[in-house]
């Protein structure tokens, strides 16, 4: 699977994924950020708040809050 998120600096964002051979599917709405938390809240409703852990440089682990201990979670990078 592939995922892409883009934040914007006027707090939209778009969220992207695609199984492998699959098309991509997105949807989008608007963030907001506290502490190390960002809140995904999508236009058509329902939503994702994740644990935001920075990494190297531009980069971050985004994890479901509640996931497993044995979840992972999504790495980005700019």
């Amino acid at each position: 699977s592939a995922f892409s998120l883009n934040l914007t600096n006027d707090a939209a964002f778009t969220w992207s994924f695609a199984q492998k051979g699959q098309a991509a599917q997105e949807f989008g709405g608007t963030y907001t950020v506290e502490g190390n938390v960002l809140a995904l809240e999508q236009k058509d409703g329902g939503s994702l708040i994740a644990e935001i852990t920075p990494g190297d440089g531009s980069k971050f682990n985004f994890r479901l809050l509640g996931a497993s201990d044995d979840d992972a979670g999504l790495n980005f990078s700019k």
